[in-house]
């Protein structure tokens, strides 16, 4: 069972320095060959100041930046209660205000909103309710994402 004390409440900030290299990762982890994710003067070709993260690169601020504020999802999940091997991502959506860019020092707050108990074919599950707003080096929100993540008993 998860500690429901967290609903409501919002996280320590994360923190993510977005590197070229990782943008470049991510796009070919993908399979996507836009040349806007690789290549600054196609990128400027194309109207950006310089190279552009693909629109997923968001889950990678959850992954790698919340570790050093222990808001890593599956490590807060298992903070919560969860045996880490029963965590399942559910789905994810993001709200674009601006883009990413090579440089952007990202700074994240994590808030738990619900957590549900459902009745699924294989017996009860949590789906946790997440949002995370994102911001830049210049408190602009650049994305807010929105996540579920199931939790089987």
């Amino acid at each position: 069972m998860l500690d429901r004390s967290y609903i409501g409440k919002k996280l320590p900030l994360l923190h993510y320095h977005v590197d070229a290299s990782k943008i470049r990762e991510l796009a070919d982890a993908l399979g996507d060959d836009n040349p806007i994710f690789r290549d600054a003067e196609a990128a400027r070709a194309a109207g950006y100041p310089d190279i552009v993260a693909p629109l997923t690169f968001p889950t990678l601020f959850r992954f790698w930046g919340g570790a050093a504020a222990g808001v890593e999802t599956r490590a807060l999940l298992t903070k919560m209660g969860a045996d880490e091997l029963r965590i399942l991502h559910g789905e994810e959506e993001y709200e674009y205000f601006g883009l990413i860019h090579p440089g952007d020092d990202i700074t994240g707050e994590l808030e738990i909103l619900d957590i549900v108990t459902k009745e699924g074919r294989s017996g009860k599950m949590d789906m946790v309710k997440t949002r995370a707003t994102y911001r830049n080096q210049r408190n602009e929100v650049v994305v807010i994402a929105r996540a579920t993540m199931v939790v089987r008993h």
